[in-house]
């Protein structure tokens, strides 16, 4: 599929980008399959000094240049620990959104169309320079007419326009970059229609609201959290506002210690929240780096920027207890089994050599202590097994996990002494409060009743499916390489035989119609013939009979 003609210049400036850092191999590959404007890649050496980069920095170089797509495309594989080797995930982290400022008249005529209002009757002050600039958006700090301070986001001009761009022409050469990535545990249909579903809802300020708006929910009576809130009535798809949090950002912890709080305690209050949305509503913040977290006081944090959200359920949570259980009792046959139970062993997998290595992984780690332990290092070589033996994660999974690498990060930031122990004892005690919540007991079992009757339910419909695909004759077998070999040795066989049967038949048939023939007495070489025939057939009878009890007995 080509790319349409009104993406031709943005491809040709993605390839020369691409051909400038050492990947004119993908374009060579893109050209090949006719996906796209044939690029010229015959003089594409790079200079000396991106041939002297590793590929990750080349590849986070690349997607810099390339704008605000390619960075959140680094930034989505930058959390895929199960597909990318540590080094590069490292190098992808430190893209940042931090790019050049717009015009403020043109982020305040955002702001007057979206809400519909001059901006004087909106503000009674509004400070005209940004306090941060993103790709897909800028920040201003400004005063409600009411008097409340709030922080005003403007999504940048055009900006919808050429992410949809991207996004299209991404889509129309996934196949080309398949083939060059089939080596690694990477579906690039799927890496790219997640990017697309993030750019899109962060291209609608209304879903960060939304996301805002079910958090404060969950903190509506917490003295330890705060939310921020939202003035859905300014809120629009380019414009968000929102409550400006006056606090201390958890990055700058020199300030934290001079003010003399507390910093352990501090940690411990953000490891509590992150539980609390995980077990008691399958909804976190999935962002939970120091930059996005503010300190109120020595008892109070705050959260900002709701555009990434995890979401979890109960299948997950029950899956994650089972594997934990599982790995305690260094039963790899069980890990096995759990993973198989959520679809995660695939055809590729070689189970028997991951077996192997989990066994050894777990017995390195049993007897070690939990506060000399590290949870990002454990969770990156569980990874590392799972992108090596094939074994495809629930992307729920996958984002709860990155989340939990990157509170470890953010305590340890507050805490060097902090470590899995303070996260295990806490995920404990959520975890069992709710396995022995009453009501929670009574939900299950109510899911469970209610799974069971669907399924019950469904067996007629499906019997009659079944039935109806059998009489219009559409049931098809699926034959996988099982024992083939042996398949076509019998194969070979039957045909051997049936040959050598018809070629014995053919010999006695004529033989004995050249005996019948009344003109056997007047040439002897015909009366010869007949009897040759008669003993040629002899030896080839012979034969058979011998071939097949031979492979009777073969088979025994």
């Amino acid at each position: 599929m080509r790319i349409s003609y009104r993406h031709i210049k943005r491809y040709k400036e993605i390839a020369q980008v691409m051909i400038k850092y050492g990947f004119s191999f993908i374009i060579e590959r893109i050209n090949k399959d006719g996906s796209g404007s044939k690029i010229d890649v015959s003089s594409s050496e790079p200079k000396d000094d991106i041939k002297n980069m590793t590929s990750g920095q080349r590849l986070r170089l690349a997607l810099q240049e390339l704008g605000p797509t390619y960075i959140k495309l680094g930034q989505i594989l930058s959390t895929r620990r199960d597909l990318l080797d540590q080094d590069i995930i490292d190098e992808l982290k430190k893209l940042r959104d931090n790019v050049k400022t717009f015009d403020t008249d043109i982020a305040i005529a955002i702001i007057e169309e979206e809400i519909g209002d001059e901006i004087e009757n909106i503000f009674s002050d509004f400070d005209k320079n940004p306090i941060a600039a993103a790709s897909i958006g800028q920040v201003y700090n400004a005063v409600l007419k009411s008097g409340e301070k709030v922080v005003v986001k403007v999504q940048r001009p055009d900006i919808e326009g050429k992410i949809k761009s991207d996004l299209e022409i991404l889509k129309r050469v996934t196949s080309s970059i398949q083939d060059i990535i089939k080596d690694y545990n990477v579906d690039m249909k799927e890496m790219v229609e997640e990017l697309s579903s993030q750019l899109l809802r962060e291209l609608d300020y209304n879903f960060e609201a939304v996301n805002a708006i079910k958090m404060k929910k969950i903190f509506e009576y917490s003295d330890e959290v705060y939310i921020p809130t939202m003035h859905m009535e300014y809120t629009t798809k380019k414009v968000l506002i929102m409550e400006k949090i006056d606090g201390i950002k958890l990055s700058d912890i020199d300030l934290i210690k001079e003010k003399g709080w507390d910093t352990k305690k501090i940690a411990n209050i953000g490891v509590k929240a992150f539980l609390k949305q995980v077990f008691s509503y399958g909804f976190f913040h999935a962002d939970q780096h120091p930059g996005n977290i503010f300190v109120l006081n020595e008892s109070k944090i705050a959260y900002i920027d709701f555009g990434m959200i995890g979401i979890i359920d109960n299948k997950m949570l029950n899956f994650l207890n089972r594997f934990a259980l599982a790995a305690s009792e260094k039963n790899v046959e069980k890990i096995v089994r759990v993973l198989s139970d959520i679809d995660a062993i695939t055809d590729e997998t070689d189970v028997e050599g991951f077996k192997q290595e989990m066994l050894y992984m777990i017995h390195y780690y049993y007897d070690v202590p939990l506060e000399r332990i590290s949870i990002g290092t454990i969770l990156n070589e569980i990874f590392r097994f799972f992108r090596k033996y094939k074994i495809v994660m629930p992307s729920q999974l996958i984002t709860l996990a990155k989340t939990v690498i990157t509170l470890e990060g953010t305590g340890r930031t507050l805490d060097p002494d902090f470590s899995a122990k303070e996260i295990s004892k806490a995920f404990l005690k959520h975890y069992y409060k709710n396995r022995v919540n009453p009501k929670n007991i009574a939900i299950e079992t109510k899911q469970n009743v209610e799974e069971i009757m669907l399924d019950v339910k469904n067996i007629p419909k499906q019997i009659k499916n079944v039935l109806r695909m059998i009489e219009k004759n559409n049931i098809k077998i699926s034959v996988e390489e099982l024992k083939m070999t042996r398949i076509e040795d019998c194969l070979k066989e039957l045909t051997t035989q049936m040959t050598m049967a018809l070629v014995l038949a053919s010999i006695i048939v004529g033989s004995s119609l050249i005996i019948a023939s009344p003109n056997v007495e007047k040439n002897i070489w015909i009366k010869y013939m007949a009897i040759a025939g008669f003993f040629i057939s002899f030896v080839i009878g012979l034969v058979l009979v011998i071939q097949i009890i031979k492979v009777k007995f073969k088979r025994r």
